[in-house]
């Protein structure tokens, strides 16, 4: 993959909700950040995927960024982060504003500015899927932004602090991560070093629903984002999500929204 810094939205629509200002990827190249610090009048969150840096506060004291950092600082607060000079990593970024975002705020669940490994971690599919596309009506980034909120709330994870297992943790990361791959449970089960039988009552009990039902749910979810928010077919839809036909994605999302794709779609 080429270095350098791919932008993928810019400017939507100022909605009701409030606006995707800007959203991006640097790919293995080295972030422009002024310094010391700087000051934005959005929410701005940062994933670092690959490479390491630092993030500084208002009042000095900084911090390490590693893989799998996600960063959200609100607006108004003085902060920094990248990487030492010469350095690279590779970053997805979002700028964002709006009354649903400081709800999200005032209700604690963006937290404080700074670094966070939150585990599960959200998938980041998911993330690159909704930032892509650019909405084709303001009620299209309005569900652009919908999604973008529900992804914040994986990120900040469930109101009990234990959290699930670390073997548990582990296999939501992986089944989260990559919408588009052929799953088999058992090898999941495998590689969190779990029988298949302890591995499924485990996660059911810590989760909430089997393992195979959570990855189901993520891939429609998945699918209603395309459909609302792109103009793929919905044969190009079923194809990037890895399932057989359409007509296989089709019986899978009317069972799980209650109408067929192309419905939804208009709705």
């Amino acid at each position: 993959m080429d270095s350098g810094t791919r932008i993928a939205v810019s400017q939507a629509p100022l909605t009701r909700l409030g606006q995707l200002v800007l959203a991006g990827e640097v790919v293995d190249d080295e972030p422009t950040m002024p310094s010391p610090l700087r000051v934005m009048d959005a929410y701005v969150l940062s994933v670092v995927v690959e490479g390491h840096g630092r993030y500084r506060h208002a009042d000095g004291r900084e911090e390490l960024i590693s893989p799998g950092a996600h960063t959200v600082v609100p607006p108004g607060r003085p902060h920094w982060y990248g990487t030492a000079a010469g350095q690279r990593w590779t970053e997805v970024f979002a700028v964002f504003t709006g009354p649903l975002f400081d709800t999200l705020a005032d209700s604690g669940v963006l937290g404080e500015d700074g670094p966070r490994y939150p585990r599960p971690a959200p998938s980041m599919a998911a993330l690159r899927t909704l930032l892509r596309p650019a909405p084709r009506s303001r009620l299209a980034a309005e569900h652009q932004l919908v999604a973008l909120a529900d992804w914040l709330l994986d990120v900040a994870g469930p109101d009990d602090a234990a959290g699930p297992s670390p073997a548990i943790a582990a296999a939501l990361d992986r089944l989260a991560d990559d919408l588009t791959a052929r799953t088999d449970m058992r090898t999941v089960a495998g590689e969190v070093g779990l029988p298949y039988d302890t591995f499924r009552r485990r996660f059911t009990a810590e989760v909430g629903q089997p393992p195979l039902a959570f990855r189901n749910g993520r891939r429609l979810q998945a699918a209603a984002t395309l459909l609302r928010m792109t103009d793929m077919t919905i044969r190009e839809i079923a194809r990037t999500l890895g399932y057989a036909d359409e007509f296989h994605l089709s019986r899978r999302f009317r069972a799980h929204f209650g109408l067929p794709p192309s419905d939804f779609r208009r709705s």
